[in-house]
């Protein structure tokens, strides 16, 4: 038929039970990370155009951590002299863990006034009681393990909110170029096949159709969920409740692997930086 465009469309179901031993991550919103990209060959009576999809689990080459320090005092001078005292007498203790001078670095983020209010029987009036400084300090970490070390000590200094963990990888052009030749491969061999069942002929020459490089950074595959179980209780019973306090789990969820036609590194057991590569060549039948 002239013109005209057929679609062959291979979609894999993935179906999950949960029998005894499916964990506690049922009690999420989801149970896990989907990649939903079906598999596609489209076809015209004068072209094919075959996809591949593939995943890639790298382990990160360095990582930099952010801790947020806040301090609070009556005048903005003695708010921020308290908290350079802090930061210094922690960053003593982590040089003594092998962090170099030039993997630190203090970042001012926010200076912030503090207001309180005078109550008198028939007043409430607002008044400027201090200031608040925070600042964030960032450290480049090629070992993941001496995070929990610095946590111990950045406890010491009264520093406990630890804002976030980057990871780092450095040659992406190393990864784009094997996530590209692993894609190669899988659309030679489907070409392959294919002409094998359709007994169709194809032109030497192809083109690239499209492609996409898409990355998952762990911060952004940690899930949680609350796993509880209680007793309803009518308010008309009772005239105050008290529930206990639920702990909330988090987890990492990394991409399923359903959809993908090859996963380099599969088998990972600690967070990874997931990198995602469809590739999309077209071929010309000749007729």
């Amino acid at each position: 038929m002239k013109n005209a465009a057929f679609i062959l469309s291979f979609s894999f179901l993935s179906i999950t039970t949960f029998g005894q031993i499916s964990g506690n991550m049922v009690y999420g919103e989801s149970n896990g990370n989907f990649h939903t990209n079906a598999e596609r060959v489209y076809l015209s009576d004068s072209t094919i155009l075959i996809q591949a999809n593939v995943l890639m689990n790298e382990m990160a080459e360095s990582y930099v951590v952010t801790f947020g320090v806040a301090e609070a005092s009556a005048s903005l001078i003695e708010s921020n002299e308290k908290i350079n005292k802090r930061i210094a007498a922690f960053i003593v203790d982590i040089k003594k863990m092998g962090i170099a001078e030039k993997d630190l670095y203090v970042d001012m983020t926010t200076q912030n006034k503090i207001y309180d209010y005078k109550i008198t029987e028939k007043l409430s009036e607002q008044y400027l009681k201090g200031f608040e400084v925070k600042k964030n300090i960032i450290i480049k970490l090629k070992d993941l393990k001496i995070l929990e070390k610095m946590l111990v000590e950045a406890h010491k200094h009264q520093i406990y909110d630890l804002v976030k963990v980057d990871y780092i990888v450095n040659d992406m052009d190393a990864i784009y170029e094997r996530l590209f030749k692993k894609a190669s491969e899988v659309i030679n061999k489907k070409k392959d096949l294919y002409v094998t069942a359709t007994n169709m002929k194809l032109k030497k020459q192809s083109q690239i159709f499209g492609e996409s490089f898409v990355s998952y950074y762990p911060t952004q595959l940690y899930k949680s969920y609350t796993p509880n179980s209680t007793t309803e209780v009518s308010i008309e019973d009772y005239s105050r409740k008290k529930d206990l306090r639920q702990s909330t789990t988090f987890y990492y969820s990394k991409l399923s692997n359903s959809g993908f036609n090859a996963i380099i590194n599969p088998e990972i057991a600690e967070p990874a930086i997931e990198f995602v590569f469809k590739l999309e060549i077209k071929f010309e039948i000749e007729k």
